[in-house]
């Protein structure tokens, strides 16, 4: 059974530290708690230090927001151990924070961000050092369509997230010359429309004629976010087969955006543990 619990990797910066508020935002809304996890590659930390520090973070947190923390030390990789304790049941969803395109220590910057998020199975809400954790919760967020496979994860967690605060949710795509409609793109549109209705979200279906002129749709999505004043955009991470060449990329600009607009990443990935 899943618990309300949020994951939350720290590498002991800043933009972790962001991540923290964002993950006790959420653990408030769902009456959850929160575990903090650090994976270090070397050890230039030791072991007893990582279980220290934490220990006094999980301790600071429950002190002053009320929320039940307690944390993970444990040494490897990244990109294998962020995603198996992410797969484990009790956990709800993950935050993370990026460093945008600088790179840090912990490689959660640029194209490494996406090759994270692409194996994590859960929601994930990815914050930057710059966002700001919207004082009266999340209000407004672009739901880009899209023509993706496992597009229900992606719903699931638009529900989700939506439940907790009073949202309404711009069901947003781009059109431009030359891109037709897929038939999986209209039935994902209608399935979204089909859930979002059942459960009795705010929601609004929203066409823009092509504006920016780019190879991607970011430009133009991120543009209308700030126009429109969302404080979150929801992507699915993983490529469409159409777009292909140029979704990375695209992805890229979403998550490390200048505006520091929190994105709910969901990937295809499949929890098993």
């Amino acid at each position: 059974m899943t618990d309300n619990k949020i994951l939350i990797p720290v590498d002991f910066s800043y933009a972790a530290d962001k991540a923290i508020e964002f993950g006790v935002m959420l653990a408030k809304q769902l009456r959850g708690s929160i575990t903090l996890l650090h994976v270090f590659e070397d050890d230039i930390l030791p072991f007893e230090t990582c279980n220290s520090d934490l220990e006094r973070f999980a301790r600071q947190i429950n002190e002053d927001t009320g929320i039940q923390a307690d944390f993970i030390c444990e040494k490897g990789d990244i990109f294998s151990l962020i995603p198996f304790y992410a797969a484990k049941q009790q956990f709800r969803m993950v935050v993370i924070a990026t460093h945008g395109r600088k790179g840090l220590r912990q490689k959660f910057f640029g194209a490494d961000i996406i090759k994270l998020l692409k194996k994590i199975p859960k929601p994930t809400l990815v914050v930057q050092e710059h966002s700001q954790v919207p004082s009266m919760g999340f209000t407004k967020a672009v739901f880009a369509v899209g023509g993706h496979d496992s597009y229900d994860k992606k719903i699931d967690a638009m529900i989700l997230v939506a439940g907790l605060f009073n949202m309404e949710i711009h069901l947003y795509s781009i059109s431009k010359p030359g891109y037709e409609q897929t038939d999986k793109l209209r039935e994902n549109i209608k399935l979204a429309e089909h859930r979002f209705s059942q459960k009795g979200l705010e929601f609004k279906r929203v066409v823009e004629d092509q504006q920016v002129f780019s190879v991607g749709f970011s430009k133009q999505t991120l543009k209308y976010a700030s126009a429109s004043g969302a404080d979150l955009i929801a992507i699915m991470v993983n490529p469409t087969r159409e777009n292909y060449y140029f979704a990375d990329s695209d992805k890229e600009a979403i998550l490390t955006n200048e505006k520091g607009i929190a994105v709910l990443s969901v990937s295809n990935a499949n929890a098993s543990i």
